[in-house]
């Protein structure tokens, strides 16, 4: 609906959208559970590290190094004590957990450079050092552009030292970006986080990683009353 219909109908248009918050794993990022848990049960003798790895929050000492209150040093040395493998390197472990990250689409990386010339974007990831820096290679292999200069700010679980679903995590980033929530809208691929947004004032999407983050993203800010 135009502005102009919104007028004329004489409904009350919802506060215009100025914020977009990004999710990064399974939504820009594609994952693969799957080939990383084989990769770490065949190649380093980890045959459990499944009870560790999910798709949305990480558990035990995956956690904590998600966390920031582990280094990636600590945690190599946490995998190494459940590997049956000896004489495991960090290059072992490395290439393992890498596995779980696959690509970026590079339409998702054309579609945040078309929605930032009309909207203030941010990250909002539950992610660790080195997945972080996989993420980075591979945000940019996608279409030779850094993600730091797509985002204007970056809260990363490790950096903030929370994670979602946890509302310190989103209470930290409303209040360092200074946005209005009502204002704002959040994608993420996870239904706990998308309800903890939601309990925080945000206009949420909830997003099916088999569909196209294209049509959903601007689906939902013409539902909000957004032009497209």
């Amino acid at each position: 609906m135009t502005s102009s219909q919104w007028a004329l109908s004489g409904l009350k248009k919802i506060e215009m959208i100025k914020t977009l918050i990004f999710d990064l794993g399974g939504v820009l990022v594609s994952l693969n559970r799957e080939r990383c848990l084989e990769n770490f049960s065949k190649n380093l003798g980890f045959d459990n590290f499944g009870d560790y790895l999910n798709a949305y929050a990480q558990k035990g000492f995956f956690a904590k190094y998600e966390n920031g209150d582990m280094d990636s040093i600590e945690f190599r040395d946490e995998i190494r004590k459940r590997c049956t493998r000896e004489n495991v390197q960090d290059e072992d472990i490395d290439e393992a957990f890498f596995t779980f990250l696959t690509h970026v689409d590079p339409y998702k990386v054309k579609l945040l450079m078309e929605l930032k010339k009309k909207y203030h974007l941010l990250l909002l990831s539950n992610v660790n050092p080195l997945g972080w820096s996989k993420c980075c290679e591979l945000f940019y292999d996608a279409n030779e552009i850094d993600i730091e200069d797509v985002f204007e700010k970056l809260y990363l679980s490790y950096r903030v030292k929370a994670s979602k679903p946890g509302k310190e995590i989103y209470e930290y980033l409303i209040k360092d970006s200074g946005i209005n929530p009502e204002e704002a809208l959040f994608i993420d691929d996870s239904k706990a986080n998308i309800e903890a947004g939601a309990e925080m004032g945000l206009n949420t999407l909830y997003y099916d990683v088999t569909r196209n983050l294209e049509e959903e993203v601007t689906g939902k800010l013409k539902e909000l009353g957004e032009e497209w």
